[in-house]
């Protein structure tokens, strides 16, 4: 099996340099120029199931995918941002001036009240592996997420539960592919972030 672990396009909020978790925010212009890029960049390659968060930022991308493959995009809230509770909808320097305390803090792990718990994002990632794994051998998935659920995806793929113990090895960029897959049982990581479909500015 083949599987592509795609973020959404730059969005709105992504624009105004704004931390989005769980607000919607359609993509920006440029994100919309991003997604038709990825679109046809993927479309050799035959999607069997194409999984998107059903924020709008990620089904409008996904949704660029789809116009180039036989299937059809399949949304689910297991696979939105992690939810930043009260960081939402702000920027760095509005969320510093209110929550001073979360300033050197991981923000998508700063434990405010009303944000989602590494048991929750951990449950979240176990539901993403099972699906993935389900796949037959010669079948290939397309998921569209976000940028912190599909970092913290990884590293659980690396470190099962333990996610948390590593310090975030990477970063993935607008419509950045991540391809897996496995071999004998092992996890192969082919790549992550590549982003060579984009077109300079």
């Amino acid at each position: 099996m083949n599987i592509f672990l795609i973020r959404h396009g730059e969005s709105e909020g992504n624009r105004m340099a704004k931390l989005q978790g769980c607000e919607d925010f359609d993509l920006s212009m440029k994100g919309k120029r991003q997604a038709l890029f990825l679109g046809e960049y993927l479309a050799d390659i035959k999607i069997n199931y194409l999984y998107s968060s059903d924020l709008t930022r990620a089904n409008q991308t996904a949704e660029a995918v789809e116009r180039h493959q036989d299937c059809n995009v399949v949304q689910s809230s297991d696979l939105r941002e992690i939810n930043l509770g009260p960081l939402q909808g702000k920027t760095r320097e509005q969320i510093y001036d209110e929550f001073p305390e979360v300033r050197n803090k991981n923000l998508l792990r700063s434990g405010l009240e009303g944000t989602e718990t590494d048991e929750e994002i951990t449950k979240r990632c176990e539901k993403l592996y099972h699906l993935l794994r389900g796949a037959k051998e010669k079948e290939t998935i397309a998921v569209v997420s976000h940028g912190g659920f599909l970092t913290i995806f990884l590293m659980y793929l690396l470190a099962g539960e333990n996610w948390h113990t590593l310090h975030r090895p990477f970063r993935i960029d607008n419509t950045g592919v991540s391809k897996i897959s496995w071999k004998d049982e092992k996890l192969v990581i082919h790549y992550i972030n590549q982003s060579h479909h984009l077109q300079p500015e």
